[in-house]
């Protein structure tokens, strides 16, 4: 069987070796741009030769456009955590990424555990000082001249370049952030069960809470924010009972159907064109253990 087309393009760093560009960006950028105006948000990366490809008979190139001028690069571990929300947000979005993979490690679930741990040597923290991102855990997001990493910094980036992404006003971006930070509080609380010894019975009482709270904003059909697609609070409710790290590996048979207004919007997001393919992608690791483990 063929696998399903997917816009995220993956390649995996072996154990073994060391507004708006799109829909919903920055208003500060124009809808058409000349190769000055390219080249400074794309920096090193930019490309003439590409850019000549895409201009109009005006010598510049609409603004949805500067993604095809220079991908975006995620970098993550090869497991699900808190880089598999990026995925889903760049599928969602039409937005095409490079994903490059790093096998798990870690010393500790908390910034605190980490640098009591002290400085690990692994193939992710070689990477992210050869880009100049020293000390910073993953993910790590390269995007032309830009660097960044924390997940929720990572997220809200790609939603604001994807170019089919829903164009969010403030009040559903808030609301869509709360949806983030609840999933960043559960993973936290699955993270610490997995790498620091916290008592395994907090994870099904911290995933009660959130999924009783945020059920108050499930509508009873569609999607959180009315569009006729997902937004990040989407993927959340999607992604809450999906990975196997933390959430299926601290939670075992945990029964989500006592939160069925979660549940159904969890499968309709899941059902989405975009979301069904990216599921079935051999590189999406939501159920999937560290790739050592899967040999």
């Amino acid at each position: 069987l063929s696998r399903p087309t997917s816009s995220l393009r993956t390649r995996t760093v072996a154990s073994d070796q060391t507004g708006n560009m799109g829909s919903g960006a920055s208003t500060g950028i124009p809808d058409t741009l000349d190769a000055e105006a390219a080249k400074g948000l794309v920096g090193d990366k930019f490309d003439q030769a590409k850019f000549d490809e895409l201009k109009g008979d005006d010598g510049k190139i609409p603004r949805a456009s500067l993604n095809k001028l220079c991908k975006p690069v995620l970098h993550y571990f090869d497991v699900s955590g808190r880089g598999e929300l990026s995925k889903l947000i760049a599928a969602v979005g039409g937005l095409e990424i490079e994903v490059v993979e790093y096998p798990f490690k870690a010393n500790g679930a908390s910034a605190a555990d980490k640098l009591k741990a002290g400085v690990m040597e692994t193939e992710h923290t070689k990477a992210a000082t050869a880009m100049g991102m020293e000390g910073c855990g993953l993910p790590i997001l390269v995007h032309g001249s830009l660097k960044i990493n924390q997940s929720a910094a990572i997220q809200n980036y790609l939603c604001s370049i994807g170019p089919n992404y829903p164009p969010v006003n403030p009040l559903q971006k808030a609301k869509d952030d709360m949806f983030e930070g609840a999933l960043e509080d559960c993973m936290g609380v699955g993270a610490g069960i997995v790498l620091s010894g916290v008592d395994g019975s907090m994870m099904e009482k911290a995933m009660e809470k959130t999924l009783t709270h945020l059920t108050k904003y499930i509508p009873a059909d569609g999607f959180v924010n009315g569009f006729d697609k997902p937004t990040k609070a989407d993927l959340v409710v999607l992604m809450l009972p999906q990975p196997l790290i933390p959430f299926g590996a601290t939670l075992g048979g945990y029964d989500f159907a006592k939160f069925p207004a979660a549940k159904a919007l969890a499968e309709k997001t899941a059902a989405f064109p975009a979301i069904a393919a990216w599921l079935e992608n051999e590189h999406c690791n939501l159920k999937k253990p560290p790739r050592e483990a899967r040999k």
